[in-house]
């Protein structure tokens, strides 16, 4: 007896597009679970414009936001978020932006060079560009800054596959005033070694105060004076950006002076975009 044809599965349906408020109000803390550009612009339609991405309409910094956060499906293009400018930046957030990778070989299967197209073009607009993500499940951290005829830094690592996808140009001043391992030079993989023997060591002289007498809490405020791991974590990456333009987590700070606003929202392009930078690890 044959067997009665499977019906086929049905396409993928698309969630109900997000609901975007125009009405000006104050920039919305962000910065945990996110990837975002920064660079200096007056207007949102400018860093568009610079990318070739055609706006979808205007929406204020708490729709824009959730937007930017929200998860696509089925191959729909992620939401970004070009905000209003803050202290002489705008920014440019998203879930689904691709992040800098030099390792592997293909690159995270092309996320490295979908990454430096649209950083060269900021780049090469604004005279300078950076990007910051985090998301702690996956103890993913990255950062980049690029300025016209200066070499580049970029930075990427994920502790749940324990690799360094990119740690290109030599330390910022920045970075060593925060107090982050020295890395400079280093392949992906050696950079990726390091940061191992540097926690290896690090756990060796706490391990040594305590059988000294002393409480693992003391022994951990004396081998992190700074209260930092020497493996990069989400709070290193928001301060960093305080140190470079502007920190995000802070914006809800009382007296910062900053003024009601309406960004812009876009979708980026199938071709360089990413998956969520979520669980399971990172390709």
């Amino acid at each position: 007896m044959k067997r009665p044809p499977r019906n086929p599965p049905a396409p993928p349906v698309e969630a109900p597009p997000p609901q975007f408020d125009a009405t000006p109000d104050l920039p919305e803390p962000f910065g945990y679970k996110v990837c975002w550009f920064a660079v200096r612009a007056s207007d949102p339609a400018q860093v568009l414009d610079a990318l070739g991405w055609e706006s979808e309409g205007p929406a204020n910094w708490h729709t824009g936001i959730a937007a930017a956060y929200r998860r696509t499906s089925g191959g729909q293009a992620p939401w970004v978020f070009a905000s209003p400018p803050v202290d002489g930046w705008v920014l440019l957030v998203g879930d689904g932006l691709p992040y800098p990778a030099v390792y592997p070989e293909d690159r995270l299967e092309g996320i490295g060079q979908a990454f430096d197209v649209i950083f060269t073009r900021l780049k090469d607009h604004f005279g300078e560009a950076q990007f910051f993500g985090s998301h702690r499940v996956a103890d993913f951290v990255t950062w980049a800054r690029a300025r016209r005829g200066e070499p580049g830094r970029q930075f990427c690592y994920a502790g749940s596959s324990g690799e360094v996808y990119a740690n290109v140009g030599a330390q910022s001043a920045e970075e060593a005033a925060l107090g982050f391992a020295v890395l400079s030079g280093l392949s992906p993989v050696d950079a990726r070694d390091r940061l191992s023997e540097l926690l290896e060591e690090e756990m060796a002289r706490k391990d040594a105060l305590v059988a000294s007498g002393m409480s693992r809490r003391d022994a951990s405020r004396q081998v992190r004076p700074s209260g930092r791991s020497v493996m990069p974590g989400e709070e290193d990456v928001t301060a960093l950006a305080g140190a470079w333009s502007v920190d995000p987590t802070q914006f809800d700070e009382p007296d910062r002076g900053y003024v009601p606003g309406v960004g812009l929202m876009a979708r980026v392009p199938t071709d360089l975009g990413q998956e969520p930078v979520s669980p399971p690890p990172l390709r």
